[in-house]
């Protein structure tokens, strides 16, 4: 429940005390309804059960659960840029020493072009609910950091592109950082401080010239599996995709270095894999894609279905739906991908 502040630059109070608060990265919940309500920290230390306005209204008492949602996500600090993990996100050591009553997957997560592994933590919310049970998934950001870049719309006469842009595009200190697994030939890795108007319309086609920074992109998950692993997967949505079926091609010639047992390609496509033939890459794999021409607007469903023939017919799975360019979650297919992960518990 998000009650008004007076500071006009917190949104929300506490559910308990009303001071100013607009934090739900704690997750906190209701206990009845299991609503999202907002906790400060202070509070938090206090109490540990938490009933929303609606159901006080309802007079609900106070039920013995914990007000923490359970859902296991990690987002991992970027390591390439000089940045170490925080004690609580990435220690090998750390992880293996849990003890749990259910074993998980832990699965490594790469997002798409131009996003970051917040946003796909937050993009992938009800998938990682619906596995809560059976898989943690790790977020992590890409190496190649990308510029800052506007398509303004149409202007008049009377309006030049530049002052278009400093009317409608956000300010830069909102704005957070994004990265891609593979660039094109003409990335210079060069980070301007401001918004530039992009030279020329969006391409939707763009991915098919994004064919370098493979070297780097692969060290870096070096980096990660040694410092957050061990990982038991790789799921890769969009350009993640074609980064997880890279190395999942790679996987013989990474073992002792980077570990693991499958890939899962959500909207993939293939980069730099012409050596590869039909049922010649030997990885469990497990791909989700739309299933007709124009449903996924980005990736065409055919580039997918390619991708997915490269991976031998006895080890791999696919999942086809209807609804464009996401990871879908409802049923059929989330029992079909659970289906595929249960296998390696």
């Amino acid at each position: 429940v998000s009650v008004g502040s007076s500071d006009s630059s917190i949104l929300g109070t506490c559910l308990l005390c009303g001071a100013p608060f607009d934090d739900y990265t704690s997750r906190c919940r209701c206990t009845h309804c299991r609503m999202l309500v907002l906790i400060c920290d202070s509070c938090q230390e206090k109490e540990s059960s938490y009933i929303c306005e609606l159901c006080r209204k309802n007079t609900k008492p106070v039920a013995s659960i914990s007000s923490i949602d359970d859902v296991s996500e990690e987002v991992l600090q970027p390591v390439s840029r000089g940045d170490s993990f925080n004690a609580d996100q990435g220690s090998k050591g750390q992880h293996t020493a849990v003890t749990r009553s259910i074993r998980k997957l832990r699965i490594l997560c790469l997002h798409g072009f131009r996003q970051n592994a917040s946003s796909f933590k937050g993009r992938t919310a009800s998938l990682a609910k619906k596995l809560k049970n059976i898989a943690e998934l790790v977020f992590v950001d890409a190496p190649h950091e990308l510029p800052f870049i506007y398509q303004p719309p149409p202007t008049d006469q009377t309006h030049s592109c530049e002052s278009a842009l400093s009317q409608q595009c956000p300010p830069f200190n909102q704005c957070n950082r994004k990265f891609a697994w593979l660039v094109a030939s003409d990335y210079d890795g060069t980070q301007d401080a401001e918004w530039k108007i992009a030279q020329a319309p969006f391409d939707s086609l763009q991915y098919q010239q994004q064919t370098e920074g493979f070297e780097k992109s692969i060290e870096y998950l070096k980096t990660i599996f040694s410092e957050a692993g061990p990982f038991d997967g790789i799921l890769g949505f969009s350009q993640g995709a074609a980064m997880a079926a890279l190395v999942g091609a790679h996987r013989e010639k990474l073992k002792g270095e980077m570990d693991f047992r499958f890939v899962v390609l959500c909207s993939g496509f293939a980069v730099n894999m012409t050596e590869y033939v039909e049922g010649s890459i030997n990885c469990p794999s497990l791909h989700i894609f739309g299933c007709k021409e124009g449903k996924d607007r980005q990736i065409d469903c055919e580039a997918s279905r390619q991708l997915a023939s490269l991976f031998q017919n006895g080890s791999s799975v696919i999942v086809e739906h209807d609804l464009g360019h996401i990871i879908p979650t409802r049923s059929p297919y989330i029992d079909e991908i659970k289906d595929f992960l249960q296998r390696f518990l």
